[in-house]
């Protein structure tokens, strides 16, 4: 029996994916096996390979799962954590959003950059999450995904050498979860009924073609049973594998010498809101620790603006209060996930009654308009 050709050109894609995503993660790259697979796709697709976007319903799977790899870090001891230091991470939550969403009103304004690139590639953070929803919301995923990974890049560049330069922190240990919590297995039933319960509600609302549905869907579904009932320390890190390399080979398959040359304009500006972001944290985890009581190390891996995995790792290894810092994280991201998709299809609609085209918006235009 033969083939297809197109199932042929999307079995290549996602080998290509996976080998970047893989080689990503073996290496430890910033933004890991979702920018991994999304750099091999990427580069062989300029390069001129024939590569084809994975089917829709692989895509849509690969945001569930992602979803739910991120909703699955909500847990009981998260809500308590967040109650118990409510005002200051509400302050930092508010703080980083504000500041996310006036550099995106600013690049919209000084580049005509559209309005679901602009305000998801000025997200504080959560690059997965943020590419994939610029996807679902017809943004320009290639130049979010560039914009995340400079300032990821950044981040890991100033954030750890400062806090082991300043404090020299001896600890490796992540403080506060117990060791059980970080080495244990997870049930197989629990997982299976977790991944069941998300496919289902992601699906369900992805027919109702709800923005961001796929994602958001997948978050709220782990977050709720496993904080009511599932009590899973993690998921497997196939399921991370698996939903990053889809989404991020998906991505990849998208990026033309055209998007490439879309970037050049923001260059500039990007790195303006890199240093402006870095800086901002800065200041915000310095003064939220002299008003809180909340230990320095702690504000500062908790207020970095990107790598929320990465910020989590670096807070056990400095002796900060990890279950603090994985609340500070996760608190952003959930409230991006509802808060932004309304905004984008406001900020969209404001943008086409002014007559504003964004160049980089026409590097998906013929995607969505090929039925992606």
């Amino acid at each position: 029996m033969r083939i297809p050709r197109a199932a042929c050109h999307v079995g290549l894609t996602l080998g290509i994916g996976a080998m970047g995503g893989l080689l990503a993660r073996a290496v430890h790259l910033p933004g890991g096996p979702m920018v991994g697979a999304l750099i091999a796709a990427g580069g062989a697709r300029v390069l001129g390979a024939p590569l084809e976007q994975p089917p829709p319903w692989l895509r849509t799977s690969g945001r569930i799962v992602l979803g739910l790899t991120i909703g699955i870090t909500v847990t009981a001891e998260t809500l308590r954590i967040v109650a118990g230091s409510l005002v200051p991470v509400a302050v930092m939550v508010v703080f980083m959003l504000v500041l996310g969403f006036a550099t995106a009103w600013t690049l919209g304004r000084l580049t005509r950059m559209s309005a679901p690139t602009a305000l998801c590639g000025s997200s504080p953070g959560a690059l997965a999450v943020m590419v994939a929803l610029a996807d679902e919301l017809g943004g320009s995923a290639p130049v979010v995904a560039s914009m995340h990974l400079v300032r990821l890049v950044s981040v890991m560049l100033v954030v750890p050498p400062f806090v082991q330069g300043v404090f020299a922190p001896a600890s490796q240990a992540i403080a506060g979860i117990p060791p059980e919590t970080v080495a244990g297995g997870n049930p197989f039933w629990a997982e299976s009924a977790l991944l069941a319960l998300g496919l289902a509600a992601g699906l369900a609302v992805a027919r109702m073609r709800v923005p961001a549905g796929d994602l958001v869907s997948g978050l709220v579904v782990a977050a709720v049973a496993n904080a009511a009932f599932l009590h899973l320390p993690d998921l497997p890190v196939t399921w991370k594998l698996f939903a990053q390399i889809a989404v991020g080979s998906g991505i990849g398959a998208t990026v033309t010498r055209k998007a490439l040359a879309d970037f050049r304009p923001f260059a500039l500006a990007g790195g303006i809101m890199t240093a402006a972001f870095i800086g901002s944290g800065l200041a915000l985890a310095w003064a939220l620790s002299r008003v809180s009581g909340l230990d320095l190390i702690t504000c500062l891996v908790g207020c970095a603006p990107g790598g929320a995995d990465t910020m989590i790792i670096l807070a056990g290894e400095f002796g900060a209060n990890v279950p603090l810092v994985t609340a500070m994280h996760v608190s952003r991201i959930v409230i991006l996930m509802v808060v932004l998709p309304p905004l984008v299809s406001r900020m969209s609609r404001r943008q086409e009654a002014e007559g504003v085209v964004a160049p980089c918006h026409a590097g998906v235009s013929g995607d969505r308009a090929s039925g992606r």
